[in-house]
């Protein structure tokens, strides 16, 4: 079981959840298996990821990012709806952002669910089309 906390908001159809100071890709994998169990959730949320200044990532290397893309492939197609789910990963950091762009890049093609990385949470929102 998952130990981030998941936000959720139903009026938006959205599923948020912030990185821990010092969590492992593993560590976020279970957080994403726990998902599905979570009050509220529905398949057709998009995602929306928080990479605070503090995360560490220091074990999100391409190595481990390919397993985890093999994981995420799965996960998608058992609990992710809809023609085009998105998943938006925040990262206000300019160097800890190479991650998550590196994530992008690694699934743009044959990728169920459309990635968009950005440094503020608005500009994720807007992306998403979540923005009040």
């Amino acid at each position: 079981m998952g130990q981030g906390e998941w936000s959720l908001d139903a009026e938006r159809r959205l599923a948020e959840i912030t990185f821990r100071p010092q969590q492992t890709l593993l560590e976020l994998r279970d957080d994403i298996a726990a998902l599905p169990d979570v009050d509220g959730w529905d398949p057709d949320f998009d995602v929306i990821f928080i990479i605070p200044d503090n995360a560490a990532l220091d074990t999100f290397t391409p190595e481990n990012l390919a397993a985890h893309q093999e994981f995420m492939r799965g996960w998608n197609a058992e609990h992710r709806n809809g023609d085009a789910p998105k998943t938006a990963l925040v990262c206000s950091n300019d160097l800890k952002r190479v991650i998550p762009h590196l994530w992008e890049a690694m699934n743009r093609q044959n990728w169920k669910t459309s990635i968009g990385v950005f440094p503020t949470r608005q500009e994720a929102l807007a992306w998403l089309g979540k923005t009040r």
